[in-house]
C-alpha cells in the first residue's frame, strides 16, 4: 500500500488529525463615538450613539457595513463590540472615523489586521473605560504606537477558542494530537482582494488552528526533508512523542481564559518542539494493517474498506480494540475494569541503549508497564510491551476523565505517551 493510502487511513481515525490553537459570552454592546477635535462625546449607555437611520443600537454596535452614519462618526474614534475581522476597520474608515476600539471579552491579545489606528481590549478594560465615560464630562481617547511585547511568561498558554476533546467519533483515539503556535499570526497573504471590502494585502494577522496547521506541516516537512524514508505515522510519532507540556516558566501548561492547568484533551500530547522532533530516539510506527485492523475495529465492512482503497480486505475476529492501534497516545474509553493495552515502538538511535518507563499514575488508577526496561541493539530494531490499567476499588462509579502519561527514558530522550481515560 502506498504511503498516500496510509494517510488517507489515518485521516479516519477521527476528528482533527493534528493540531490545535470557543468562548462566547452574550451581553449587550457598546459603541461609544468620540470625536478628536473638539473632545465631545456621543454616548449612549448599553446601545450604539452613532446608528444608521433604520439601523438598531445592537447592529450598529458591530460596525458592519452602512450601519454607522457618517455624520456622527467622522473625525472621531468609534469603539465597536466583538468584531472578528479587519472589515469592520474598513468600513469604519471610510464612514469617516480616524480611529477604532474593539471590545471584545476574553479576547486575551487575539488580533487581527485592521485598516486604522486601532486598538483592542477586553473585559477589564471594557468596563474601567465605561466607567471612564460615565464619570468624565469631556473625556479623551489617544491610541499609540504599537509595541512587541518579547519574553511573555508563562508562554505557550492555550487559547480559548482552541478546539477540545474528547474525540466523540473514535474516544479511544485521545484528541487533539498535538498543538502549535495558532495566535496573532503573521504571514503572507494571497494577492488577492477581500470580498467585503475589495482591499488587497500582501500581509494578514489570523488566528486559529488554521493558523497551527502550517506550522505543524512545516515542521512535517523539515522531519521528511531530514528522515526520507520515514511515513506519516512515523513522522506523526516523532513531533507528537516529543512535544512539551511545560511553559517557558518550568510549570504546566495553562489554558485561558482562568489560568487552568490544561489537560490532553486541550494540548493533545502538548506543545510541538522542532528540534526534538528530528531525533525522538523511539517511534510507535503504523503499518497498513494496522489501520485496516482498527477500522475494521471501529465497524468499518470489508466492502467499504474495498471501495475506499481499491482492494479487498479481510477484518479479523474478533476484532481489534481501538485502544491498540499502535498510536503514539495511550486512550481508553468507557473503562470499567482491567484493560491491558499493547504497543510497539521501533528504535531510531545509535548503539546499544536501554530504554526505561516511568509512568505518571493517573488519578484512581494503577498502571503498570512490561517489560520495565527496553533493551536496544540495533537501529530500526522493534520491540512491543503491555500496558495494564487497572481501576482502583474505591472509584467512585461516577463518569470521571484522568490523564497521566508514559515516559520511555534511557537518559538522553525522554519518548512521552498521554494517557487519557474514561472511567464509568
Amino acid at each position: 500500500m502506498t504511503e498516500a493510502s496510509i494517510l488517507q487511513l489515518m485521516l479516519l481515525l477521527g476528528s482533527s488529525p493534528w493540531q490545535q490553537a470557543q468562548w462566547t459570552e452574550s451581553s449587550t454592546p457598546t459603541v461609544l463615538v468620540k470625536s478628536i477635535e473638539d473632545e465631545g462625546v456621543l454616548w449612549c449607555n448599553k446601545c450604539s450613539a452613532a446608528a444608521a437611520p433604520g439601523v438598531s443600537s445592537k447592529d450598529a454596535s458591530l460596525c458592519q457595513n452602512s450601519t454607522l452614519d457618517p455624520t456622527l462618526i467622522k473625525g472621531k474614534i468609534v469603539v465597536c463590540y466583538n468584531v472578528d475581522g479587519s472589515s469592520e476597520s474598513f468600513f469604519v474608515k471610510q464612514a469617516g472615523a480616524v480611529g477604532i476600539i474593539v471590545v471584545r471579552p476574553l479576547a486575551q491579545g487575539i488580533d487581527f489586521g485592521l485598516q486604522i489606528p486601532s486598538t483592542l481590549i477586553e473585559r477589564k478594560e471594557a468596563e474601567e473605560l465605561k466607567a471612564y465615560l460615565e464619570n468624565e464630562r469631556n473625556p479623551i481617547a489617544k491610541i499609540s504606537s504599537t509595541m512587541t511585547g518579547l519574553n511573555t511568561k508563562p508562554a505557550p498558554t492555550m487559547a480559548t477558542f482552541s478546539s477540545m476533546g474528547p474525540n466523540i467519533i473514535t474516544p479511544d483515539i485521545i484528541k487533539p494530537d498535538i498543538t502549535a503556535p495558532g495566535v496573532n499570526i503573521l504571514a503572507a497573504w494571497p494577492a488577492s482582494a477581500l470580498v467585503e471590502t475589495k482591499e488587497h494585502f500582501n500581509y494578514n494577522i489570523i488566528s486559529g488552528t488554521s493558523m497551527s496547521c502550517p506550522h505543524v506541516s512545516g515542521i512535517a516537512g523539515i522531519i521528511k526533508s531530514y528522515h526520507p524514508s520515514w511515513n506519516p505515522s512515523t513522522i506523526k510519532s516523532a513531533m507528537m512523542t516529543t512535544a512539551t507540556v511545560l511553559d517557558n516558566t518550568g510549570g504546566p501548561i495553562l489554558k485561558d481564559p482562568n489560568g487552568t492547568p490544561a489537560t490532553p484533551f486541550d494540548y493533545g500530547s502538548g506543545h510541538v518542539n522542532p528540534i526534538a522532533a528530528l531525533d525522538p530516539g523511539l517511534v510507535y510506527d503504523l503499518e497498513p494493517e494496522d489501520l485496516i485492523d482498527y477500522l475494521c475495529g471501529i465497524g468499518a465492512t470489508p466492502d467499504q474498506l474495498k471501495s475506499f482503497l481499491g482492494v479487498s480486505v479481510t477484518c479479523k475476529y474478533p476484532p481489534t480494540p481501538a485502544y491498540n492501534l499502535n498510536y503514539p497516545s495511550i486512550g481508553v474509553n468507557n473503562m470499567l475494569k482491567r484493560v491491558s493495552v499493547l504497543r510497539t515502538v521501533t528504535y531510531y538511535g545509535k548503539g546499544p541503549t536501554v530504554y526505561i518507563a516511568n509512568v505518571e499514575q493517573p488519578k484512581g488508577v494503577k498502571v503498570v508497564v512490561t517489560p520495565r526496561k527496553l533493551k536496544f541493539g540495533n537501529y530500526g530494531e522493534k520491540i512491543s510491551f503491555k500496558v495494564d490499567i487497572m481501576p482502583r476499588k474505591n472509584h467512585s462509579g461516577n463518569i470521571e476523565f484522568v490523564s497521566g502519561a508514559l515516559t520511555w527514558d534511557n537518559g538522553i530522550h525522554r519518548v512521552r505517551s498521554p494517557i487519557m481515560l474514561t472511567l464509568i
